[in-house]
């Protein structure tokens, strides 16, 4: 397993694909889960990587900042070069706001190739070097009252998310003392989406896993926090564009293919990601 958990607030875990158990040319085709996560690609030239989203199409084989995906992303991966490695650092979810010069805002659901940080380092220390980076500007961060509170109401609405209103700003602000303009805006500044926005988002994630661990049904669809089954079907259509039987098919047969990259793809300890 190259899963690596990281200790850290501001880091949620870190993956290195190990490639040479790949053909050059070998390509990886799917649609990706919802995310309440930021990702740094480091691609050290050994993919080419694509993304459709929102009708847009991106490819790049260089290193990627990627941003919170409220709509699942279709995902391409064509491996070059099997000798290098491909690393894939997952971001807290409110993590990104220091490394682009893009505002949050406009991060969600977008690719932007490359970040602030270009560390000249050998290859075999970058991902340590982006790491300490990393950790260096969000402890800066952390020190702000606006962020700390964040982090708290992020801790709160993912231990009860199941049980809040879909429109939860007012109970959520009122539950931590401050103003509904308040807790908006701190949305804005850190996580780039509004708190409805990341609770749909949170619910979908959560019944994605679900169905990647085959424990898909009725009861799953309730403890996710969607009313029943049907609710769940139509929102999952929207996202996804395709059948959930279809869907379902798609990661069976890439849980065989590429085990270690979906299990990292598709497994975010939420509870954790503050």
């Amino acid at each position: 397993m190259n899963i690596i958990c990281h200790q850290s607030p501001f880091i949620d875990s870190i993956y290195h694909i190990p490639t040479y158990h790949y053909k050059k040319e070998q390509d990886f085709q799917f649609i990706g889960a919802p995310s309440v996560h930021e990702h740094i690609i480091l691609n050290n030239g050994c993919a080419v990587l694509a993304f459709e989203i929102d009708g847009k199409k991106y490819e790049f084989d260089g290193d990627l900042v990627c941003g919170k995906f409220t709509h699942a992303p279709k995902i391409k991966i064509v491996f070059k070069d099997t000798c290098q490695e491909l690393t894939i650092i997952r971001l807290s979810a409110c993590g990104m706001f220091r490394l682009t010069d893009t505002p949050i805002v406009s991060m969600v659901n977008h690719i932007a190739p490359g970040s602030m940080i270009n560390i000249n380092v050998p290859a075999e220390d970058r991902a340590v070097k982006y790491i300490q980076s990393v950790e260096e500007m969000m402890n800066g961060e952390s020190q702000h009252r606006s962020y700390t509170i964040t982090r708290e109401i992020i801790r709160y609405v993912n231990a009860n998310f199941t049980q809040l209103p879909t429109n939860a700003t007012k109970e959520v602000a009122k539950h931590f003392g401050i103003s509904e303009s308040s807790l908006r805006r701190y949305f804005k500044k850190y996580l780039g989406i509004n708190l409805s926005t990341y609770i749909i988002t949170i619910k979908r994630k959560k019944m994605i896993q679900a169905l990647y661990e085959n424990n898909y049904d009725s009861m799953s669809v309730r403890e996710n926090g969607y009313y029943d089954q049907s609710h769940f079907l139509n929102d999952f259509k929207r996202l996804y564009g395709v059948p959930l039987k279809q869907y379902f098919n798609d990661i069976q047969i890439l849980k065989d293919q590429a085990p270690d990259l979906m299990h990292f793809l598709y497994h975010c300890n939420i509870e954790n990601t503050i």
